[in-house]
This record gives structure tokens, sequence and C-alpha cells, in this order.
């Protein structure tokens, strides 16, 4: 950035800064005799005049000055010698009301030499951004050599003076934050620039400036819906370096997070086939293939097998919170499903319940030896089977416990009682749910209904031609029993 007094600071002018305070940015210079030069001006300007239409002016200087400073000028420069042998001192006083540099231009510098040396530290200025730029390109590239983010995400801090962080969709660091001043990242604000950017796509950049302190939200990736953000907050504000520098960072970030992603989805992979073997009853190969393969976790000798339904996107997150916690997960056949050890059990367990109000089910089998692994995938089907809205988690001693009506899917119960109660009016219903209670005694189902033995008789054997079977046959009262039981619940 040039400033005025850098410009005062050339030799050969023989400027002069009479009153200096911290304004904006040099970014021209401009030279007008008119009363009003604020039209032609765009901000950042040093205005240059000898004074020829404010001669005679006293009350009318904190005006003119109060103009320029609201038009956002850099400075004022006036020329001596010709309008003016010194300046006036309600000039100076003006400038020192509104807070405008005045600079004094001695009678034998001509403007345009003023204009000359501006330009050249703004062309000098402009090169040592390019080159400043590209330099900042080298280093982070060379950073980004590995899959580990952390080398990039430290260099850029340290390039930029500031702080930065790798942040998930929610927001929550994933990666930082580092650099020297971690409460610059005010990760309140990150959070909501993330929620507000995440719906626009790959395309979407945020910047915030809260006092002295420029947080840049921008998202990571090459395609698709952004998982990750990159967040940097800049004390100084982010000029055109800085700018290529997060923007070089979050294309170099974007490619390793690429990088990153596929070698996952190659582990995961890896890991669904080895728990796809584990529960086909091949410990060997399972084994041998987790050995293969670099930190994953292996078999444990006693384990539940977990099954979990849900959306997708819930199903992805449980995957991840699962994988980070070190347990054995993956994709087997389109199903989650997790190998967890008992002393995982409880934390897994609360992980999946968290997120039964999206929409998750979990099911978790019984425990067994490794090599029995099958047996608690089949069973952890079953649990998973009667999980509810209310409980979103069961495990297989929930439903075993419930006894063996539980261990039968709603719908398929209530098929099955519709199939084989279907011919039975209500009445006939009655009988038979009275003849099983009491074991098949006609007289004591005679007395509990209050009709003659004949009628329960006669119901009863209208019973057996409805239905083809014969009551008397104990598969058939089991039968009869369970259909029963199941109506009543459905």
């Amino acid at each position: 950035m040039v400033t005025v007094p850098d410009l005062v600071a050339v030799p050969g002018l023989g400027l002069r800064a009479v009153h200096v305070v911290d304004g904006p940015a040099l970014r021209w210079v401009a030279t007008s005799e008119l009363p009003d030069p604020t039209p032609y001006l765009e901000g950042g300007e040093l205005l240059l005049t000898t004074g020829l239409g404010t001669r005679g002016w006293s009350d009318q200087w904190t005006a003119y000055v109060g103009r320029l400073a609201a038009a956002g000028a850099a400075a004022l420069g006036v020329g001596i010698g010709l309008t003016y042998d010194r300046l006036p001192e309600v000039l100076v006083a003006a400038c020192r009301e509104h807070g405008l540099t005045l600079v004094e231009v001695p009678r034998e510098t001509p403007f345009v030499a003023v204009s000359r040396a501006a330009a050249e530290l703004l062309q000098d200025q402009e090169a040592a951004a390019t080159r400043l730029a590209l330099d900042l390109q080298r280093r982070l590239t060379q950073a980004a050599l590995g899959l580990d983010l952390r080398p990039l995400l430290e260099r850029l801090a340290q390039l930029l003076d500031g702080t930065v962080a790798l942040v998930h969709r929610d927001g929550e660091p994933e990666e930082g934050p580092f650099g020297a001043h971690p409460a610059f990242l005010d990760l309140g604000l990150v959070r909501a620039e993330v929620a507000g950017i995440r719906g626009q796509g790959l395309g979407a950049v945020s910047s915030t400036m809260q006092g002295q302190i420029t947080t840049v939200v921008r998202p990571i990736g090459l395609a698709g819906r952004p998982e990750h953000y990159l967040a940097v907050a800049l004390p100084s504000g982010a000029g055109d370096p800085q700018r290529s520098a997060i923007g070089t960072a979050a294309v170099l970030l974007s490619l390793a997070v690429e990088r990153r992603a596929e070698r996952r989805a190659a582990e995961r992979r890896l890991r669904g086939r080895a728990i796809e073997l584990l529960v086909g009853g091949d410990l060997r190969s399972a084994e041998v293939l987790l050995a293969a393969a670099e930190g994953a976790p292996s078999v444990p000798e006693r384990l539940r097998v977990l099954r979990a339904s849900g959306p997708d996107e819930t199903r992805d997150d449980l995957l991840e919170r699962l994988e980070d916690s070190g347990v054995l997960v993956g994709r087997v056949a389109g199903d989650l499903m997790a190998v967890v050890p008992p002393g995982l059990l409880a934390s897994v367990v609360a992980v999946a319940a968290d997120h039964g109000a999206a929409g998750l089910r979990a099911g978790l089998g019984r425990a067994v030896p490794a090599a029995d692994a099958g047996r608690s995938a089949e069973t952890a089907a079953h649990a998973l089977d009667r999980t509810t809205a209310a409980t979103p988690v069961r495990r297989w001693e929930d439903v075993a416990d419930a006894g063996p009506l539980a261990l039968i899917p709603p719908a398929l119960g209530h098929e099955y009682a519709a199939s084989l109660l279907g011919p039975l009016d209500p009445e006939l219903r009655i009988t038979l749910a009275a003849f099983l209670r009491h074991h098949g005694s006609r007289g004591a189902v005679a007395d509990d209904l209050g009709v003659h033995r004949n009628t329960v008789r006669n119901r009863l054997a209208e019973i057996e031609r409805l239905l083809g079977v014969d009551l008397d046959d104990p598969a058939t009262r089991v039968s009869a029993w369970l259909a029963l039981e199941l109506d009543a619940e459905s």
C-alpha cells in the first residue's frame, strides 16, 4: 500500500507534510483549481492546487476541506509561491479539524513531477505485490506436497501473519486454528458465515470486517457439495497478495482434500469388505485384509455387530463419527455395519442415539466371539427391525427379553395374523381365544363365555372347518395363539 508519507519521502521533491493522519491509501494524484473538485474525485487522490480559485478565502476553507475529506481524498497538496507565500493558518486548522493530510509543495517542484513520482511508487507497489503473490504461491505449493493438510495451513497462517483453520460444513474446526494469534479467528462468526454460504456451492466467498480483523471464509472442494471451508482471520486487511494467497491455498486444499477423500473412500471399501468377510464366517481373511490397511482397527476378540439404516447424510455422519472413535465400520451391500468391542459399546450407543432425531435407526446384535460375528449380525438385523422413532437404538437383549413376539417385525406379524384369522368373525375369534386360554377345556370355555357346552362345540367345529385345522393339534394351537397375539398388537 502506497501512502502519502511514502510520496513525501521521495528525494528531490521537497514536499513537506504539514499535518499527517492515518488516512486512505494513495491511489493517484489529481490537480484542480476548482472551488469544489469533489465531483471529479474517486477517493484516494492527492489533490494538488496552487489556490488560484481560493484567493481571499477565510471561512470557506472549512467547508472545502470537509468536502475533500467526505469524498475520501488521501491528502491536499498546496503549491507555495504563486497564490500563497505560506499556507493559510485557517487551512491548516481546517485539515486538523476534518482529519485530512496536508502537504506543502515548494515553488520549484512541478506538479507533474509529483504525479510522476506517485505513478512510479504505485507501479513499484504493483510489481512488488505480484512478486509477493508469486512467492506466496510457491511457498504454499511446496507446503502442499503431502496428504497432511496441517503444513499447508500452518504455512498460510505464517505467510499472512494471521490465523487459519479448516472447518467442517457445520462450522466446527477440523484442522486448526493455526497462527500466532488464534483469538483473531471468531469461530462463532465463522459458523454463521458458513451457514450463510453453505447452499451457494463452491463459488461462494464470505468476507467480514470486525474492527481491525478481516475474516474470509471460502469453500473447499472440486465438485459437488462443499464438505469443508477455509477460514482466515487477517489483522491488517486483505490486499491483492493476501487474497491471491488465500485463493491459491483454497485450490491446493481442494486438491489435497480430494486426494484424501479418494484415499478414505478406498479405505472404506476395504473395511467394508473385511466386515463382509467377518460376518460371512471368514475371520482369517478379514484379519489379513485389515492388517494390510493402514490405520484400520483390528477385529476384537469379542464383539457386537451394529446395523444402521436411515437417510444417506445421517448414515454418512455416523460413519465418520464412528471412524473417528476407532470403531471398525463400513458399508456392506448398502447397509452400514460396525464391529463394536465391549469397551466402546456405551459411546457407540450414545453416538447412534444422537442421530435418532435425524432419522437414524440402529440395532445391536448379541455379544459373541469374533468367529461368531455372523450370529451377531443376524440378531442385529432383528433388533433393527424393532426400532421406532421413540426408540431409535435397540439391543438384541431388549428384543429377546420381550419374548418371541418381539422377534417378528410388526408388518409381517400383522400380515400373518390377517391371513390365518381372516375367515373368522369376531364371535369365533373370541371363542378361539377362550379355548386356547383354557387349554382346550370346552366346559371352562362355556363357563367363561356364558354359553351352552354344545354352542362351544359347534363354534369350535366351525373354526376347524373354516381354517382347515385340528384344534387338538399342539402345533395348531401355537399358531393360533401367535396369530391372536399379533392381531391384538396391530
